[in-house]
């Protein structure tokens, strides 16, 4: 993969950039939510970047456990957090993708 850099001369963002903005975002919307990150912090920050390339390569910052579809109105619901995440919270106490864990979740 060809990592984009944020040089005078490529207005892209860097990934890094992208993982940052990603990951501000969600802590954001997590404020407002009884949720949290899992508290193990490598899978958080794999998740995360897994988040910045789908946002560079796809354009959104869709769930990367996933398949898109390439329908942009199915694809919407994979939008991290995607549609999905409160069952399976609900349900398992942590999302498919391990991101996001219920209060009570003891790993």
């Amino acid at each position: 993969m060809k990592e984009a850099t944020a040089d005078a001369g490529n207005k892209e963002p860097s990934l890094e950039q992208v993982e940052r903005e990603v990951r501000e975002r969600l802590e954001k919307w997590l404020a407002l939510t009884p949720y949290r990150f899992n508290p193990e912090t490598a899978v958080v920050g794999t998740i995360i970047r897994g988040i910045a390339i789908r946002k560079i390569k796809a354009g959104g910052e869709y769930c990367p456990c996933r398949v898109l579809s390439g329908d942009a109105k199915n694809d919407s619901k994979l939008v991290c957090p995607c549609v999905f995440h409160k069952a399976e919270i609900e349900r398992d106490g942590i999302c498919l993708c391990a991101l996001f864990v219920g209060p009570n979740y003891v790993g």
